[in-house]
């Protein structure tokens, strides 16, 4: 059986297109003998992330990225819907989440299914939840982002502080600050020069030092002498003595402690006399008696005494 020309010619044309079919799904990393199941993922921004870059299970790839579909809403909003494809060998809950990714700080974005355990499995055309790390670089910059922030407040407190110490540092100030420095040099110098002298009075042996020195000792020697001779007072002292005499001495105190009490209480002549008022009255007006009679005799002696030569009594 003979095919005409025409016929070979449609079939290697057909054959063609079919391998750059095949050839341009597997360029584009899609196996043509599995079946895939589709899953989609909401996202805010997708950083990068391009269309047939890789989705991975724990590190192994089972899918890839299909369509990023833009979509603006109502309110001028603008979000992406990821469409991925896995591998239908895998199954996972519908709980996990699809997250973008930066493998490393050359490569490109990637996604992978972060696996959640418990729950409905996911099925096809399901939308999971969306999620997005940070690289390298921009885990970076978010933190040196607030340091940044930092470090212009610092800047600009050491400004102001430098202006305030511009500000206080006039001309006046600096002049004061040069005249306490020369004043600082100079006695510096001074103590330099006394050292100095010190240094080399020692150095010398001089005898006015020695002779200052000697006069010490001597003087220490004499206090130790001194100190001596107490030490041996003490020592010589009676104690038991000591203690007995302070005893008695502490009885007498003690003693005349009651004679007072007994006094202040009225007892005995002293302490009627201070406590019997009547008794003091009495006392008083006798002496006062006593002084008018005194007072009387030296005034008319001749009234209480007579006397006469030749044994004659006058009367009055």
């Amino acid at each position: 059986m003979k095919f005409s020309k025409e016929l070979k010619a449609g079939v290697i044309a057909l054959l063609a297109i079919v391998g750059f079919v095949v050839l341009f799904q597997f360029m584009k990393g899609r196996s043509l003998f599995t079946t895939d199941n589709i899953f989609y993922a909401k996202y805010d921004n997708v950083e990068g992330l391009a269309q047939s870059s890789p989705v991975s299970i724990n590190g192994l790839k089972v899918g890839q990225v299909d369509k990023i579909i833009p979509h603006t809403s109502k309110e001028g909003k603008i979000d992406f819907l990821v469409k991925i494809t896995v591998d239908n060998n895998f199954e996972f809950s519908k709980n996990s989440t699809l997250e973008i990714f930066e493998p490393s700080l050359m490569g490109g974005k990637e996604m992978r299914i972060n696996l959640m355990y418990g729950g409905q499995t996911a099925k096809d055309g399901d939308t999971l939840q969306g999620a997005f790390k940070l690289g390298t670089l921009g885990s970076l910059s978010s933190q040196v982002g607030p340091v940044k922030d930092q470090l212009q407040v610092v800047l600009h407190r050491v400004d102001s502080l430098m202006t305030n110490a511009n500000q206080l540092v006039d001309a006046q100030n600096r002049q004061e600050i040069k005249a306490l420095l020369s004043n600082l040099n100079k006695t510096v110098a001074a103590l330099q020069t006394t050292a100095g002298s010190v240094n080399s009075l020692v150095g010398h042996n001089d005898p006015k030092l020695q002779k200052v020195l000697d006069d010490a000792s001597v003087t220490m020697q004499t206090g130790k002498v001194t100190l001596d001779k107490y030490g041996n007072l003490a020592e010589s002292i009676d104690t038991k003595k000591l203690n007995a005499t302070i005893a008695n001495l502490d009885a007498t105190v003690g003693q005349l402690n009651n004679v007072v009490s007994g006094i202040d209480r009225g007892e005995g002549s002293l302490g009627k006399i201070m406590k019997d008022d009547q008794l003091y009255n009495n006392l008083n007006a006798a002496s006062n008696n006593l002084n008018a009679l005194i007072e009387d005799l030296k005034a008319h002696p001749k009234k209480y005494v007579n006397f006469s030569v030749f044994g004659k009594n006058n009367k009055d």
